[in-house]
């Protein structure tokens, strides 16, 4: 099953129902991190609306997604450079300051976190920081055409022992800030890419 083909399908929907999201209070935690003018990866980019959140704030943004509708979607929504490319496929060097990967590296298999996690660091420059969520469980599991890795703290703590480029900064759980998905629960982390 390929979670890309459901974004390809259902590309008018998802941006509806993700556009208006009000993610204020997960922009203000990774803004801490953050230079003025910093150039930000956003992986995952969906509907734009993250991109377009940044790139007003004045940051250098750069989309990545693998979902062509997802991409024209970003570019129209935000206006900023956009990437048809999955997460397990980044191939940038020491060129961010901080990648934002809200809502998106929950598709990527658990068996490839942590490799995907590696080329997130490689893209990163020193001392560059990492926004990512998942969904809060310990499941891998396929829902309407998608796949998703679901993590708890343990779990995550798991895949960075593979991953010496990150410290972790801080953890924290969230509850969805869509109305209609209020009793789902995310894991959100913050990590640095060490000084090396």
């Amino acid at each position: 099953m390929n979670s890309v083909d459901y974004y390809e399908t259902n590309a008018e929907t998802f941006a509806a129902s993700t556009l208006g999201a009000d993610v204020s209070a997960l922009y203000a935690e990774f803004e801490k991190y953050l230079e003025p003018g910093c150039r930000i990866m956003d992986l995952g980019s969906g509907s734009g609306r993250d991109s377009r959140y940044f790139a007003a704030k004045g940051y250098s943004v750069v989309a990545v997604d693998p979902s062509p509708a997802m991409c024209r979607k970003t570019r129209e929504t935000a206006g900023v450079p956009t990437y048809t490319m999955r997460a397990e496929d980044l191939i940038f060097e020491d060129e961010f300051d901080a990648v934002w990967a809200c809502a998106s590296l929950l598709h990527v298999a658990r068996e490839d976190q942590a490799s995907v996690l590696k080329k997130i660091a490689r893209a990163l420059r020193r001392n560059g920081i990492l926004y990512c969520s998942w969904k809060y469980g310990t499941e891998d599991r396929a829902e309407n055409g998608r796949c998703f890795t679901d993590l708890k703290e343990a779990g995550l703590a798991r895949i960075l022992a593979k991953v010496p480029e990150f410290s972790l900064i801080k953890t924290w759980v969230t509850s969805d800030v869509r109305p209609d998905r209020a009793e789902q629960r995310w894991l959100n982390a913050l990590l640095r890419k060490d000084g090396v």
